[in-house]
């Protein structure tokens, strides 16, 4: 079975749990999040729907979509980038711990990381100790991909 179609199962099957609908609207959207090679903002997401389903969906309800399937463990938001992106870890059954996002600032391709309970408990004690509170687990963190360094490599050695 292909990760489209088992994370689309994995979402109806949490949302069922929950005795909680997830109308088609909502697997629309969360497919397109599953296909993108990349982050998409609300707008992104709003326009690749009319051109996919040929029909609007109005920015607010993109929006309160996302709401939804954050709820759900379903997508996660990431915040120096104000895109979403679909859980990568959506379709088996743990817990998540503390996420860690690489986000390539040029083609904006996220690759999601969890964070060992030893490792995390090590920067919770830094955080402590210089002084603050961490309100929110999750890290993102602006990198280059391969693939983009390769090519930035590769125009500054012919000189581009």
């Amino acid at each position: 079975m292909d990760r489209l179609r088992s994370s689309i199962e994995a979402a109806e099957i949490e949302c069922k749990a929950h005795g909680v609908p997830i109308t088609r609207k909502r697997l629309n959207v969360f497919s397109i999040l599953l296909e993108s090679q990349k982050a998409l903002s609300a707008y992104e997401l709003a326009a690749s729907y009319k051109k996919i389903f040929e029909e609007p969906l109005p920015v607010i309800t993109v929006y309160r979509v996302m709401q939804f399937l954050q709820s759900k463990d379903l997508v996660h938001k990431l915040e120096i980038a104000n895109k979403f992106v679909a859980c990568t870890s959506n379709d088996c059954n743990h817990k998540h711990g503390a996420k860690q996002f690489l986000i390539c600032n040029q083609c904006l391709k996220v690759e999601e990381l969890t964070i060992g309970q030893q490792e995390f408990d090590e920067l919770e004690k830094l955080i402590d100790k210089a002084g603050f509170h961490l309100n929110q687990p999750q890290l993102e963190m602006n990198c280059i991909c391969k693939t983009c360094f390769s090519k930035t490599q590769a125009m500054q050695f012919r000189g581009d």
